[in-house]
């Protein structure tokens, strides 16, 4: 609407009876619906086509062919079938977006009254246009964005918007000049928590807070992961080399001893290089990190951000209702000219006269959170509200006005005395108090010191009166103040310490004011700068002065939702990984953009948790250290799991060439390959997928994101295991195959002896406190070594494995040799650790 239309109809708002039908249906086709444009959704077609393109998952479908090529069916249907979890994973994770809309744009369907013709009629909320009138009243859900245009008092909820606990009371739009302030305006999904009133819309559709939302997640691009990418990088290098290893082998194959000779050895190399297994370990892990969360009241609803959180650098949380537990607590009282801390002084007395005049100055039924703690407060003071009430009859009601802050109520109690209870801002209840000038300066004082310290506070006043008389607002008693705060969920002070020796900044992103943000941020530990940021600061900034500020800052106050997104993007592109936590539908774009997007549970909307990656049950802050932990320990042991399965294809591929140069075939064919990896690598990396987590694990600072997976230090560990185990399966090679003359005994030797470095590397390498925790890993180790007594030992397992038998001397040497590089190698490994 024009500003113009605006003013016009609020100048006659009392005559304004809203629109004509064939002006409705004019403005219809004008502004659109209601209701955000439909999405156009990618086809499961096209999406599954989008994510098997991707380079790998090609690597994967080729290695599968490698497969089917030689002729070993089996194994090529279990490395297809490996992909199946992983298309999965980015199937739903692509879809996610796509469900966080839909969520939006049923919250926007609804019904309500408005002004028709002159006449108040019950329609579908997606009809409405801007000049509509509706009417509103407690309990209703605004169904677009608009204007309070009359009401004697209006108080809504607007947690769904903001996140804040707290009603807001709202006021009329006065005559003109027009001046629209924040306590006119309604917006669209919040609720009306008490009163009733006319509101003007003025924005509908893609215009309102939820339709720019929406729009807003709609250009998200959800990004991979940095472990993702490094992943991706090192598949891809490995790849290539692989590739490039497998065409010189097969080309000097297919010149020494033809071409089928060159065939078989080019795939046979190829397969023993290409890393189709590390996409499907990093799955395993993962998978395994979402059940152990699970059980801890966290649901992952996107794998990648269980290890994204153990390399998270900062935490960007709300206040409301995640480091705070959403609900009011009385504790401090000013009453009969003191302030009283209840919990460290305890109760003043004659207390209750005090509880028992909010009571009646309050509405009965509680609404707002600060009547349910006045309620709720009764109740420890062993005041049956049923019967209480019973014993007073209401009289008459005044509702809270925003004119004049207060609401009003005249009771008539059991013996037939009549009472006005009255409550509101405390300057609006000493203001209509018998107070001598120095009394009223001592109340001022009072609520000056107690809102500096953050609380929200309410005075009440009562006056004797006849039943008949009307509601005054002048001559009341003074009774006293309530001050209330809203308490920082159990943990949270344990969990922000935590978290700021792990080295994760912490930085709370919150739509109340600074006052009570550096109250709350002092009382959980957080730490922070004197200079506390609004949204109001955040506007006025250009790009450099934002970043400065945001990469500074540890405290925001009164931040819109476009700003909450803007702060996690700002974060981002300073080379930060960001977590983010939230319940709101506000939080939905910022939780959606971050790294690692976390959601509540509990008091969370339901597009709050679409837009997220975790959703904790629980709405604990503390499980976000959990799951941080869990994230570290799964980088911990995938690095652990590569790093093993580097050391054991080092010295396959050693295997495979060193004969080359000796002009043999390749030692080992592709069944001897198969076992390896499809048996043994596997076997050991569930294994080591349940290491537990190392000591001092939460007092490293976070990993930087350009920090590779497997960094030099670790490839210098690799290259030494690897051409240890090499040195040994060569040897035996070498000694009985080549020099000896029998190379189906060689063959057979090397192969023992890979196995077995293999089952020794496990255990030897780690320390006591590791394998006596991790009892599984053993066990596998030691089925890998039972297996292998029974290939060389049965018959027709020897046969398939194109074996020959071995006597004791052999079987010694066997034992002893591993036995002896790896035992050197692990004291190595250990004390550079």
């Amino acid at each position: 609407m024009t500003d113009i239309a605006l003013g016009e109809i609020i100048a006659r708002k009392d005559n304004y009876l809203g629109l004509s039908s064939a002006e409705a249906k004019r403005r219809l086709a004008e502004f659109g619906f209601n209701s955000r444009p439909a999405v156009k959704e990618m086809t499961w077609l096209k999406r599954l086509w989008h994510i098997f393109s991707e380079p790998m998952m090609l690597l994967i479908l080729t290695v599968a062919a490698v497969y089917f090529v030689i002729g070993e069916n089996f194994e090529g249907f279990i490395v297809l079938l490996s992909i199946v979890p992983i298309g999965l994973i980015e199937f739903f994770q692509e879809h996610r977006t796509d469900e966080a809309i839909k969520i939006l744009d049923k919250m926007m369907v609804d019904h309500c009254q408005v002004y028709r013709d002159g006449q108040l009629l019950k329609i579908e909320g997606k009809y409405l246009v801007p000049g509509d009138l509706v009417h509103l009243v407690a309990g209703d859900k605004i169904p677009a964005d608009g204007f309070l245009l009359s009401s004697p008092g209006l108080q809504i909820d607007e947690s769904v918007l903001t996140g804040e606990s707290v009603t807001v009371i709202k006021a009329e739009v006065m005559g003109r000049p027009v001046e629209l302030v924040e306590q006119n305006k309604l917006w669209q999904g919040t609720l009306i928590a008490q009163g009733e009133g006319k509101m003007l819309v003025t924005k509908t559709g893609g215009e309102t807070a939820y339709g720019r939302l929406g729009n807003l997640l709609e250009k998200i691009k959800t990004e991979k992961t940095p472990l993702q990418k490094k992943i991706e990088r090192l598949v891809r290098g490995v790849a290539v080399l692989a590739v490039i290893a497998a065409v010189l082998v097969a080309l000097l194959l297919a010149w020494s001893r033809g071409l089928v000779a060159g065939l078989l050895g080019g795939l046979t190399m190829a397969m023993s290089l290409v890393p189709e297994e590390f996409p499907v370990v990093f799955s395993v892990f993962l998978i395994m990190g979402v059940w152990r969360l699970a059980g801890r009241s966290a649901m992952v609803r996107q794998m990648q951000m269980v290890e994204t959180l153990g390399s998270a650098t900062v935490i960007c949380t709300d206040k409301t209702g995640t480091l705070t537990e959403g609900r009011m607590s009385l504790e401090k009282v000013y009453f009969n000219e003191k302030i009283y801390d209840l919990k460290k002084q305890g109760r003043p007395e004659n207390f209750s006269f005090l509880i028992t005049t909010a009571l009646l100055s309050l509405e009965r039924i509680a609404s707002d959170p600060l009547e349910v703690e006045v309620q709720r407060y009764a109740g420890a003071l062993k005041i049956n509200l049923e019967d209480f009430y019973v014993g007073h009859r209401l009289l008459k009601d005044a509702p809270f006005s925003a004119k004049t802050k207060m609401v009003h109520h005249l009771w008539q109690d059991a013996a037939g005395e009549c009472a006005q209870y009255s409550a509101g801002a405390p300057e609006s209840i000493l203001d209509i108090c018998n107070l001598s000038p120095r009394q009223k300066e001592e109340g001022v004082k009072a609520f000056e010191s107690l809102a500096k310290e953050g609380y929200r506070l309410i005075g009440v006043a009562k006056k004797t009166c006849a039943g008949s008389d009307a509601v005054s607002s002048s001559g009341a008693e003074f009774v006293g103040l309530l001050a209330m705060s809203d308490p920082p969920r159990v943990g949270v002070k344990e969990a922000i310490a935590t978290c700021q020796q792990a080295g994760i900044k912490v930085i709370m992103v919150t739509g109340d004011n600074k006052l009570t943000a550096r109250n709350i941020a002092e009382s959980i530990g957080l730490k922070h700068q004197d200079e506390i940021f609004n949204g109001d600061d955040l506007e006025k900034m250009s790009p450099e002065e934002l970043k400065q500020v945001v990469m500074s800052g540890n405290i925001f106050a009164r931040v819109k939702p476009e700003q909450k997104f803007l702060i996690v993007k700002t974060l981002k592109e300073a080379g930060e990984v960001v977590a983010m936590t939230g319940d709101g539908v506000n939080d939905a774009p910022a939780l959606k953009s971050a790294d690692i997007g976390i959601a509540m549970g509990q008091k969370g909307t339901e597009v709050a948790r679409a837009a997220a990656g975790i959703v904790l049950l629980d709405d604990n802050f503390s499980t976000i250290v959990e799951a941080v932990k869990e994230g570290r320990r799964i980088y911990d042991n995938l690095r652990k799991a590569f790093v093993f399965l580097f050391s054991f294809h080092l010295p396959i591929v050693g295997l495979a060439v060193l004969p080359l140069f000796f002009g043999e075939e390749l030692v080992f064919l592709p069944v001897h390959v198969i076992f390896l990896e499809l048996f043994c690598d596997p076997a050991a990396v569930l294994g080591f997928e349940r290491e537990r987590a190392r000591r001092g694990l939460m007092e490293d600072p976070p990993r930087s994101v350009s920090e590779p997976l497997i960094n030099p230090r670790l490839w210098g560990r690799i290259l030494i295991q690897g051409l240890g185990i090499l040195a040994v399966s060569f040897g035996f090679y070498y000694y009985f195959g080549l020099r000896g003359g029998n190379i189906e005994l060689g063959r057979t030797l090397a192969f023992a002896s890979l196995v077995f470095s293999q089952t020794l590397l496990i255990i030897l390498t780690r320390e006591w406190s590791q394998i006596k925790t991790n009892f599984l890993l053993t066990l596998i180790a030691l089925l890998t070594f039972v297996v292998l007594i029974l290939i060389l030992t049965v018959p027709i397992l020897r046969q398939i494995f194109f074996f020959t038998p071995i006597n004791l001397i052999q079987a010694v040497w066997l034992v002893a040799a591993p036995f002896l590089i790896m035992s050197t190698i692990s004291l190595f490994v250990l004390k550079k650790r």
